[in-house]
């Protein structure tokens, strides 16, 4: 794994509070284990689950000092000894249930990005390689983001999924700029 830089920016926050109270910091570039992506943001968005995990109105409690965001995308810069799906260049997106791949929610895969486990407000995430969803390649990676939540359906390594958000579908061409 060669990664782009040494170091990178992330915001965390602290505890419950407010958008206010979270906080820029540089980090140590993260390096992956045996079955991570390292994977460079290129969209992150914020939503309501968001705003309900920082303010503490969400039923479960973010981890202190966790990087928020649950909605993101980019793409893999580094990847693991051990990662068989995906490869540097891969384009993706991952549902903020990394853990949870089917069947009903269980205590053993309640991990959420941006709560309990890193999110996407970050230079670089690190992620599992059974979280991420590829998406398209003439997809941009802000629309790609909208497709986190709905993705969590279709949640296979190497596995292409492009679906409407939250206010409809959308598309748009990469313009490869």
């Amino acid at each position: 794994v060669s990664p782009h830089a040494e170091a990178m920016r992330t915001y965390r926050l602290p505890g419950q509070g407010s958008l206010d109270d979270i906080t820029l910091h540089t980090e140590d570039m993260p390096t992956p284990g045996p079955t991570q992506l390292l994977v460079k943001t290129g969209a992150a968005s914020i939503n309501r689950r968001d705003l309900l995990i920082t303010t503490g109105r969400y039923p479960l409690p973010a981890r202190a000092d966790v990087i928020p965001l649950s909605d993101g995308a980019g793409e893999v810069v580094g990847v693991g000894d051990a990662v068989r799906h995906f490869s540097v260049g891969d384009r993706i997106t991952a549902s903020y249930w990394p853990r949870w791949i089917s069947g009903l929610l269980r205590a053993e895969v309640i991990d959420q990005l941006g709560c309990t486990s890193d999110g996407w407000l970050a230079e670089y995430v690190l992620l599992d390689e059974a979280a991420p969803t590829a998406f398209v390649a003439n997809a941009h990676a802000a629309t790609a983001k909208t497709t986190a939540a709905p993705a969590m359906n279709a949640n296979r390594p190497a596995r292409e999924c492009f679906s409407g958000g939250t206010s409809g579908p959308a598309y748009t061409e990469d313009s490869g700029g």
